[in-house]
């Protein structure tokens, strides 16, 4: 487009009705201003003439000249940025093609929404506090019904007719079994007070439900709903569980009990001991039982809902073979907005390239890092935002090229001093409908509108969920340091050790006192459970140790002379701290363990020999520190067993460097030459244990989230020891496990998120190509890093017990391998395999339908849809309670229409009534009895005197 350089006006007189009406824009819409040279009044002014013209004639009257020379006619050139301001379009004229209207987009300098987590339950605050006066509500109904059970214990007429009831007879325990369930229900103003308020408490929950379904992602929408209808169901089964084991129990068991001990006069009544004790704690049992048993079923419900979907749309498992890998799941294919194969997400990872050179360099300037990728800046604003255009040739569209829409502003605050971009990418005919309530229910929402926004931080793409997962981890880990630093006096002077963190190890032992007591507990329950399964392992590798010196075997036989842990998979996915288990399990077990990194390119020599040399072996050639450690627990001190860990290896080479790109005949010899390494090692007695560690975009966004953290607390912590040595000249400080931290994490880290579905695929194609059923390959998924590290470590006491199971049948070398492929799985062909469903994924689906059934089914058998959100009032009948006749509430029940008794609701009131409803009863049938001998005497006493009459 061309750059305006000067522009004169035409002065015009323009009345109200010249102007355009208020509907031609919409409220807080704006397009973006033009550049020119001679300022902002100029460029104000220039956009303000062009708002107050009626139509695309006004703009003929515009001359433009540049250095005094006319161009194009002296008429203006329409801008393509101009058509959201005339709703006609502006016309064709001078051979110019007619430019049709289209509305303005949002402004784009602030979000349209602010970023939140995928899985965040309660985004809106107001939603938070209702759950928060939910849960208040719940526990003041039970505070209210444990006040009505104290109240009833003490009344007047229901606690003596327990003392009277004999119980050494059978029909007391269903008397007592009443009265417990009464006073369970907080007696009978407190039970028709919960009645009455039961309609407000299911709609406060189903609010809450549907609110949190409303406020989930687009791409958890259903899931949510299902999950939040679950759970609600799970709570009303878990209540009807929890009341009907309690009277169950206290019919079958407890009051028989109770019977057969006073028959045998093992207890003395009422003397020693009385039922009414045993009666109160049950109805506080039943009172109580139900409020904690609500939170496990919305639990149960939430987790079979999951579990479901999990295993029906065929998602990863924290452990599972190569094969089994579904590569199409919603872990890897996160369908946000868009595909992340979308035109717009490939160019908004371009854009977050080049924006992340002005980020690290202050001399790079913005517009001319995007003008190298092919922008060209059309507009600017307030708060450093531009806009750009770009031509695209997109193979989606048959005509030609496209223009797409850049909008870039600066978003802060600051991440370690870094300001992240907020960046918008559109087409220039779409609309932008992100917050619109109709993409949840429009064809549009699995396919994404065609807009695409996003926060670009040093070079990488993030997605507003994704963005959200580093910056709450980011605030997290601040939040945890700064309170940790608040506690430091009390800490030191109860571990006597008040200096600042030196390392990555001592830094993570300080935060966890800055968590919450809660999270402190879970984190220690976590790792007990973990050390413990370490702990295992180990011993069961020593009993092999033992087991094969007393059979007198050769070496390598039941247990590996040498260990390999091979770790390969995405950065930031937890491969140290995860495989680390192992590598702890093995120096347990009198192993000794080296590290080797195998991250960096081959060099001129190791390129001239055979691809694998490089790679080392266990041996007893192997440099190690061999010195003897008091508290290494060995079988022999000449039994020297050698462990190595592989960071990264062969599968980098084709990630991250050029093997991928490599002709198909020179990657079948790079597969079989890895294979044949892998036989080779079994038939040495080594132990080859390929672990592939994945993970989502989520999990890998808080971890780079947290290490900014640590990179900035490591900043810090340089700042607080060198105030420690300046007390002396003498101190000398060490930074280098400092400067290790701040090493953590450098660009390759957000080169590589950008490029996460590449690096998949080839990865899990490379492992495809060289899996056995000898030795498969182990995929763990450390979405879940506690579920990951569990199910790595079984994973790893079966490849020891195959191993023990070869040595015992036969040399290893006499192993026979099952044949392997001969071709090789292209990615293109990889992908276009249908991922199938293992058995296990199968099984867990059904049986999680089975489980969401059977609770839908026990609801629906044991509600009252007719009278279960309101209670129906009362009506009494006038003339029963002008007999003296004493009825409990739920004793007389009359029907709606005719508002008379109904016989048989009489008959069952009278087998529900307690057993001061006995009394009461017996006591009415005796003032109607009495009524009736009195008029009966009355009758013969008017006989008589009418006979002594006629006489």
């Amino acid at each position: 487009m061309t750059q305006l350089k000067e522009v004169t006006i035409i002065e015009e007189k323009h009345t109200d009705d010249d102007r355009e009406p208020d509907t031609a824009m919409a409220p807080d819409e704006s397009t973006p201003l033009l550049l020119s040279s001679q300022g902002a009044s100029a460029r104000s002014e220039l956009f303000q003439s062009f708002r107050r013209q009626r139509s695309s004639a006004r703009l003929l009257s515009l001359r433009v000249s540049s250095g005094g020379v006319a161009r194009d006619g002296n008429f203006a050139e329409p801008v393509e940025a101009l058509a959201p301001l005339f709703p006609s379009g502006i016309e064709s004229y001078l051979g110019r093609k007619f430019v049709p209207y289209r509305e303005a987009s949002l402004v784009k300098s602030v979000p349209a929404f602010a970023p939140y987590r995928r899985k965040e339950r309660h985004r809106n605050f107001h939603l938070y506090w209702t759950n928060e006066f939910r849960h208040w509500w719940k526990s003041s109904r039970l505070l209210v019904r444990l006040g009505g059970l104290y109240v009833y214990s003490f009344d007047s007429t229901a606690a003596p007719a327990v003392l009277l009831l004999d119980p050494e007879k059978h029909k007391t325990i269903k008397k007592l079994v009443k009265f417990a369930k009464m006073l369970g229900q907080g007696g009978d103003e407190m039970r028709i007070f919960l009645k009455t308020v039961k309609p407000f408490t299911r709609t406060m929950r189903i609010l809450v439900g549907g609110w949190r379904w409303v406020e989930a992602a687009p791409c958890r929408r259903g899931e949510v709903g299902l999950e939040e209808f679950m759970a609600f169901v799970g709570n009303r089964v878990s209540r009807l569980v929890a009341r009907t084991f309690t009277d169950v129990v206290a019919a079958d068991a407890i009051f028989p009990i109770q019977r057969f001990l006073f028959r045998k006069d093992f207890l003395i009544y009422p003397m020693d001991y009385h039922p009414i004790t045993v009666c109160v704690c049950i109805g506080i049992f039943r009172a109580i039982s139900p409020f904690a048993a609500s939170f496990q079923g919305s639990r149960i419900g939430r987790v079979l809902t999951r579990r479901f979907f999990s295993s029906s749309k065929n998602r990863w498992l924290p452990v599972q073979r190569i094969g089994e890998l579904n590569l199409l799941s919603d872990d890897c294919q996160e369908r946000d907005e868009v595909s992340q194969t979308a035109d717009l997400v490939i160019i908004a990872r371009m854009v977050a390239k080049a924006l992340g050179l002005v980020q690290v360099d202050d001399k790079a300037r913005q517009h001319e890092v995007l003008m190298d990728e092919g922008f060209e800046q059309i507009g600017a604003g307030a708060g450093g935002y531009a806009v750009y255009q770009y031509h695209y040739q997109s193979k989606s569209y048959a005509l030609g090229s496209t223009t797409i829409l850049l909008h870039v502003t600066p978003y802060g605050p600051s991440i370690t001093d870094v300001m992240p971009y907020y960046t918008v990418l559109e087409y220039e005919t779409s609309f932008d409908r992100r917050d619109k309530w109709s993409e949840f229910v429009s064809k549009s929402i699995m396919e994404g509108p065609p807009v695409v926004e996003g926060y670009c931080y040093q070079g990488a793409f993030f997605s507003p969920h994704h963005f959200a997962e580093l910056k709450d981890m980011y605030d997290q880990q601040l939040l945890t340091y700064e309170a940790a630093c608040k506690k430091l006096p009390i800490v030191s002077k109860s571990t006597r050790h008040g200096g600042p963190p030196r390392d990555l190890p001592t830094l993570k032992t300080f935060l966890e006192s800055g968590k919450r007591g809660r999270k402190v507990k879970q984190n220690s329950r976590e790792f007990n459970q973990l050390q413990k399964v370490v702990t295992t392992v180990a011993k069961e590798i020593l009993r092999t140790l033992k087991r094969e010196k007393r059979d007198r075997k050769d070496e390598g036989t039941y247990a590996p002379k040498g260990v390999i842990l091979y770790f390969e998979g995405l950065d930031c996915s937890g491969k140290s701290s995860t495989g680390g288990l192992v590598q702890a399990a093995l120096e347990k077990a009198g192993y000794q363990v080296a590290m080797r990194q195998y991250n960096r390119p081959p060099t001129a020599e190791q390129r001239a020999r055979p691809w694998m040399d490089r790679f080392e072996v266990p041996s007893d050639t192997t440099l190690l520190d061999l010195t003897s450690n008091a508290d290494d627990e060995k079988t022999d001190d000449d039994d020297v067993r050698i462990g190595l860990v592989w960071d990264r290896g062969p599968a980098g080479d084709f990630v991250y460097g050029n093997l991928n790109e490599l002709p198909l005949e020179t990657k079948l010899k790079r597969y079989k030459e890895f294979r044949d390494f892998d036989r080779q090692c079994r038939e040495q007695g080594i132990l080859f244990l390929k672990l592939l560690f994945v993970t989502n975009r989520d999990s890998i966004a808080r971890t780079l989230g947290k290490r900014l953290a640590q990179k900035k607390m490591a900043k810090d912590l340089q700042t607080w020891l060198q105030a420690c040595s300046s007390r002396s000249g003498s101190d000398v400080v060490s930074f280098e496990g400092l400067e290790a931290i701040a090493a953590h994490i450098d660009p390759t880290d957000f080169i590589a998120f950008n490029n996460y579905e590449r690096n998949l695929r080839i990865f899990s194609n490379f492992a495809l190509n060289t899996d056995t059923e000898a030795n498969p390959w182990v995929v763990v998924n450390t979405g879940d890093r506690f579920a990951a590290r569990k199910a790595l470590m079984q994973a790893f006491r079966n490849h020891l017990e195959d191993f023990r199971r070869r040595g015992k049948h036969c040399s290893p070398c006499c192993v026979k391998d099952v044949p392997e492929h001969s071709d090789a799985v292209e990615i293109e062909d990889m992908m276009k395999f249908r991922f199938r469903m293992t058995w296990r994924h199968s099984m867990l689906a059904w049986i999680t339908f089975m489980g969401l059934l059977l609770l839908a089914f026990i609801y629906a058998e044991n509600t009252d849809w007719e009278d279960s959100w309101y209670r129906t009032p009362t009506k009494y009948d006038i003339n029963e309670l002008l007999n003296n006749t004493v009825y409990d509430d739920d004793t007389i029940v009359v029907t709606q229409k005719t508002g008379k008794t109904s016989k048989n609701d009489v008959e069952t009131a009278d087998k529900n009534v307690l057993p001061h409803d006995d009394v009461a009863q017996k006591k009415g049938k005796t003032v109607k009895k009495d009524i009736e001998t009195k008029e009966g005497s009355k009758e013969k006493e008017d006989a008589t005197e009418k006979a002594s009459k006629k006489m």
